[in-house]
C-alpha cells in the first residue's frame, strides 16, 4: 500500500485526547488484548455478497449489502471459545451457525454470540464445552454490513459518467483492519487462509476480484436481472489483500500478457492506460527473476483506476486499486514527473506480490518488512527499464532525505515496535515503514554486495513462501549470503542489524582528522533535529565507508573500512590522504545516518566544490548529502550556519537536479521561520537565495519546453521557475500570470489549453491573483474530471492563493458533507496546499479546530 498526504486530522485528534486525558492514570494496553488467541485458525471462506447502492429493493437496504461467510476452521487447542473481528455490520445469534465439518448435519448448539463493541471488534462465539484438537468446524455467519462513506472496507464511491450520469461503485480497501467491515474473519496478518468470494450483479455492472471469474451465469433469486458472479479459488492469502470491486469500467488488455488487464472509467480506459499497460508486464517480470519465484500461473493481475481511493495505491492480490492520477498517464494533461509516479508506484505494487502478499510480516509491529521492501523496488526495479529517470537520485531525495528529517524527532519510533489497536496499526504506515525500511534495504545491499543481496531474497522468498516472518526471517536470510569478515569479529547480523531495527533515530557520525599523523577518528551519538541534549543512550553499528580525494575519488567502491561499534569510538591509521586532501564519508549515501567533519576537512572540501573545473569530481548524490547534512547540522546546533552556508555557495555553477532540489528543502526552512520577521535576515535570505537560483533560471532557459528535454531536465525547469517565482523574480512572475490569463481568455479553456503540463504548476499557482482568478481555477477543477493530473495540479495551486479569504472559501469546500466538488481522496491534500502556503497556516489551523466535527477523516 502506498500512502498518500499524510492527514493532520489524526494528530490533532491525539492532542486532543492527551489534552482530556491529563493528570489521568490510564492502565498500559498490551499488544495481546487486541491480537486473536492462536486456538483456531481458519483455513478456507466462502463469501457471498449482494450489495446495493441508490436503487435497493427495500429502504433500509440502500447503501448496504447483504452477506453469507462460511469459514473452515481447525483448533488447534482446547477452548470453547472462537474470536475473530466483525465490525460495522448486524450479526445477530440467530444467523450464526457451527457445525462439523465431517458431518455437516450435525449443528453444534452456540451459548452466546456477542461483538466486543469497542476498537477491539471482536465477534465472540461461545459453546457449552471445549473442542477437542484437531476438530474441524464449519462457522457460517449471516450478517448485513454498511456500504460506508470512508474509503475504508467495503465502501461505495461514484462518478459523474460522460452522460452527466452518477455512477455507483462498491471498492474494498482492507489494509490494514478493514476485512472486518466486509466479512467477519481473522483479520490479522498471519492467518492465512483461501477464499472463494461470490458477488451479486446487478445489469449493467461489472465484477472483478483477486482470481479470474469461474462463473457468471446463477441467477439471485428475488433480484431480476442480477446473477452471481464466482470467482476461482484464490491461494493462501491474509485478509488484507482480498479485494472485490463492484463497477462499470471499460478495460485495456496486454499485447504481450493477457494476464494484464487495466480498467478504468470509459472516457479514460483508451486515452490514458498505455504507459502503465506497457510497463507492469516488465516489471512483474523482473521481480519474478529477482525472487526466483515466478508468479502463480492460476492468477491474472488487474489494475483498477480508481475515482475515490484513500491511499495511492493498494496490491490486493491480482487486483490493485489505484487512485487514477497514480495509475492513468497520457501526454497531453500529464507532466513528465507524473510518468515516473506511475513507474515507481506500479513498481511498489508489483513487488508486494512477493513482500506482502507470499511472505507477510507476523505482526503489524513489522509492516516495514513488506513496506520496506516495495519502497526500495519501487526505485531499482522501475530504474532497469526508466534508467534516465535518475531513480537512484529520486530515491535519495524522495524517500530517504524526508526520513532524515522525520526520524531525528524525539517522538519517533523505531522500526520494529508496538501497535495494537486499529488506529495505532494505521499510524504505524508511517515514513519509517516507507522510508527508513527501504534505506535500510539499501543499506544491506550496499553491506552484502548487490549479487549477494539478491541471492540472499531468493533465500527469503523460497524459505517463507506463503509463511509469516518476523524481522529475525531476514536476518536469517541474508546471513546466508554475508561475504566473510563483512562483520566486526564476534558479531553476528541480527545483532547489527537490531540496532537499526529495535532503536528509534540514526546516528550523527563525527569524523576529526588528526592532520599530523593523518589517523582519523570516528565517534557516533544519536542526532536530534531540535539540537537538544536528550540523555539518549543509542547506539548502532556503523561500517564506515569512505572516499578521499586522492586516487580518482571512487563513488562505486562501498567496501567498509572500519566499524563503528556501540561503546567505542573506531581510529583508522593506514592508507589515508594526505593533509591538503578531503574525505567524503558515505558514498552513495548508501548508509542511513548524518555526517560532521572538522572544520578544515568542510573547508577543503567546499574548496573543491567552489572550484569550477574540479566540482564535480565529488558525485551529484555526495553534493546533495553535504548540503542536507550540512545544513540539518546547522539547524541542530552542531554546525555554525556560516559553515553549513558555504556548503551552498557553488551552487552559482551546479547544474544537477539532486544538489538543487536539496538546497531549496534547507532555503524554505529557513525562509518559514523567517516569515514576519522584520529585520535584515529577512531582506538577506530572498537575496542570497536569488543570487544562486539566477544561473540555473538561465540554464534551463525560463518557460521555453524543448520537446528533447529529459524528464530530469523538465523536473529541474519547474523546481527552478517555482522557486523564481516564489521568490518574487519579476520576468518569471509576469510570465506566469501572462500564461494563465492567456489560458483564462480562451473561450474554451476546459478543452484549449496552451500551458504545457510541466509548466501547469507553476503558471497555476503563480497566476492566480484575484477572487475572479481563484474561481476560474476552481470551475476548471469541477469540469476536469476526465483528466485525474489536471485535478491534482488545480488542487494544490488552488492552495497558493493570495488571501485568506480564498483560502478559507477553499477549505470549507472539502468539509461540505454533500455537493463538494472536492473528492473525499482528496481533502488531505487540499489541507496539505493551504498549510504550505505561508498566507494560509493560520487558516488551516483554524479550520482544524473549528471545523473539526465537519471534515473528512479519510
Amino acid at each position: 500500500m502506498m500512502i498518500s498526504c499524510k492527514s493532520l486530522v489524526p494528530l490533532l485528534a491525539l492532542v486532543l485526547a492527551v489534552a482530556a486525558g491529563h493528570g489521568k492514570s490510564k492502565r498500559k494496553i498490551s499488544t495481546a488484548e487486541y491480537q486473536l488467541p492462536k486456538s483456531i485458525k481458519p483455513n478456507f471462506y466462502d463469501i457471498q455478497i449482494t450489495p446495493f447502492f441508490d436503487r435497493a429493493p427495500e429502504e433500509g437496504l440502500k447503501f448496504r449489502f447483504i452477506g453469507v461467510v462460511k469459514i473452515d476452521l481447525e483448533v488447534l487447542e482446547s477452548t470453547n471459545l472462537i474470536r475473530l473481528h466483525a465490525h460495522d455490520m448486524t450479526i445477530t445469534q440467530n444467523n450464526v451457525t457451527l457445525a462439523l465439518a465431517t458431518d455437516p448435519n450435525e449443528v453444534l448448539e452456540i451459548s452466546s454470540v456477542q461483538q466486543s463493541g469497542n476498537d477491539k471488534h471482536f465477534l465472540n462465539i461461545a459453546v457449552a464445552t471445549n473442542f477437542d484438537v484437531g476438530a474441524k468446524l464449519v462457522l457460517t455467519i449471516n450478517y448485513i454490513g454498511n456500504l460506508n462513506d470512508d474509503l475504508d472496507g467495503f465502501y461505495r464511491s461514484s462518478y459523474v459518467n460522460y452522460r452527466g450520469e452518477t455512477t455507483w461503485l462498491g471498492v474494498t480497501q482492507f489494509s490494514p483492519t478493514g476485512a472486518r467491515r466486509a466479512f467477519p474473519c481473522f483479520d490479522e496478518p498471519s492467518y492465512k487462509a483461501k477464499f472463494t468470494i461470490h458477488v451479486a450483479r446487478e445489469p449493467l455492472k461489472v465484477v472483478t476480484s483477486n482470481m479470474r471469474v469461474a462463473a457468471a451465469n446463477r441467477p439471485v433469486e428475488g433480484l431480476d436481472g442480477w446473477v452471481w458472479v464466482d470467482f476461482e479459488q484464490t491461494l493462501l492469502t491474509p485478509t488484507f489483500v482480498v479485494a472485490f470491486t463492484v463497477h462499470d469500467f471499460g478495460y485495456v488488455q496486454s499485447e504481450v500478457d493477457d494476464r494484464f488487464r487495466i480498467y478504468a472509467r470509459a472516457e479514460l480506459v483508451e486515452r490514458a492506460t498505455g504507459y502503465a499497460l506497457e510497463m507492469a508486464p516488465k516489471i512483474l517480470q523482473y521481480l519474478e527473476h529477482f525472487t526466483n519465484f515466478s508468479y502463480d500461473e492460476s492468477m491474472k493481475l488487474d489494475q483498477l483506476a480508481i475515482p475515490d481511493f484513500a491511499p495511492n495505491a493498494m496490491e490486493n492480490w491480482g487486483h490493485i486499486n489505484y487512485r487514477e492520477v497514480a495509475l492513468l498517464y497520457d501526454n497531453f494533461s500529464t507532466s513528465t514527473t507524473s510518468k515516473q509516479k506511475t513507474v515507481t508506484v506500479m513498481s511498489h505494487e508489483i513487488a508486494h506480490f512477493w513482500f506482502g502478499n507470499l511472505v507477510t510480516p507476523a505482526w503489524w509491529n513489522e509492516v516495514w518488512l513488506k513496506e520496506g521492501f516495495a519502497t526500495y523496488f519501487q526505485y531499482f526495479a522501475a530504474d532497469k527499464f526508466e534508467n534516465l529517470f535518475q531513480l537512484e537520485q529520486a530515491f535519495i531525495g524522495d524517500e530517504l532525505q524526508p526520513v532524515l528529517l522525520y526520524d531525528s524527532r524525539a517522538l519517533s519510533h523505531p522500526l520494529s515496535g508496538q501497535v495494537d489497536s486499529p488506529a495505532s496499526i494505521l499510524s504505524g504506515f508511517d515514513s519509517i515503514a516507507y522510508n527508513k525500511g527501504g534505506a535500510i534495504m539499501r543499506f544491506l545491499t550496499a553491506i552484502l554486495g548487490k549479487d549477494n543481496f539478491e541471492k540472499a531474497i531468493k533465500h527469503y522468498v523460497d524459505k517463507n513462501k506463503y509463511g509469516s516472518v518476523t524481522k529475525d526471517s531476514y536476518w536469517d536470510s541474508l546471513s546466508t549470503e554475508l561475504p566473510p569478515n563483512t562483520l566486526p569479529a564476534g558479531v553476528n547480523l541480527s545483532e547489527v542489524m537490531d540496532t537499526w531495527a529495535t532503536q528509534p533515530g540514526f546516528p550523527v557520525i563525527t569524523a576529526s582528522r588528526n592532520y599530523e599523523t593523518k589517523e582519523i577518528t570516528f565517534s557516533q551519538q544519536r542526532f536530534y533535529s531540535s539540537g537538544k541534549d536528550m540523555n539518549s543512550t543509542e547506539e548502532w553499528y556503523v561500517p564506515i565507508t569512505m572516499v578521499p580525494e586522492s586516487g580518482n575519488a571512487n563513488w562505486q567502491d562501498l567496501s567498509i573500512k572500519g566499524w563503528l561499534v556501540p561503546t567505542e569510538n573506531l581510529t583508522l591509521t593506514e592508507n589515508l590522504p594526505n593533509n591538503t586532501e578531503w574525505i567524503v564519508l558515505n558514498p552513495r549515501q548508501t548508509g542511513f545516518y548524518r555526517v560532521n567533519y572538522d572544520q578544515k576537512n568542510w573547508e577543503l572540501i567546499f574548496a573543491t566544490l567552489n572550484h569550477k573545473d574540479k566540482w564535480r569530481i565529488i558525485l551529484d548524490i555526495n553534493r546533495a548529502q553535504l548540503i542536507d547534512d550540512a545544513m540539518a547540522l546547522a539547524r541542530a546546533k552542531h554546525l555554525s550556519y556560516e559553515t553549513a552556508l558555504a556548503a551552498t555557495e557553488y551552487l552559482t555553477i551546479e547544474t544537477e537536479y539532486l544538489p538543487w532540489s536539496t538546497a531549496f528543502k534547507a532555503f524554505n526552512f529557513i525562509g518559514d521561520r523567517l516569515v514576519g520577521i522584520q529585520d535584515e535576515r529577512a531582506v538577506f535570505y530572498p537575496l542570497y537565495v536569488t543570487n544562486k537560483l539566477l544561473h540555473l533560471y538561465d540554464e534551463v532557459n525560463g518557460f521555453v519546453i524543448n520537446d528533447n528535454d529529459g524528464l530530469v531536465e523538465r523536473k529541474k525547469r519547474s523546481l527552478a521557475l517555482n522557486w523564481a517565482c516564489h521568490l518574487g523574480h519579476q520576468n518569471c512572475k509576469a510570465e506566469a500570470s501572462t500564461k494563465f490569463q492567456e489560458w483564462k481568455s480562451r473561450p474554451a479553456p476546459d478543452y484549449q489549453n496552451p500551458v504545457h503540463p510541466d509548466l501547469r504548476s507553476v503558471v497555476y499557482c503563480h497566476g492566480i491573483k484575484t477572487e475572479a482568478d481563484f474561481d476560474f481555477l476552481l470551475e476548471r477543477y469541477a469540469r476536469a474530471q476526465s483528466s485525474p493530473a489536471e485535478m491534482k495540479t488545480i488542487l494544490a495551486a488552488l492552495g497558493c492563493a493570495p488571501t485568506e479569504e480564498l483560502l478559507e472559501k477553499f477549505l470549507n469546500e472539502t468539509a461540505k458533507t454533500e455537493g463538494s466538488i472536492i473528492r473525499s481522496q482528496d481533502s488531505k491534500d487540499s489541507f496539505a496546499a493551504v498549510i504550505n502556503n505561508p498566507v494560509g497556516v493560520e487558516v488551516a489551523l483554524n479550520f482544524l479546530v473549528t471545523r473539526y466535527d465537519d471534515i473528512k477523516l479519510t
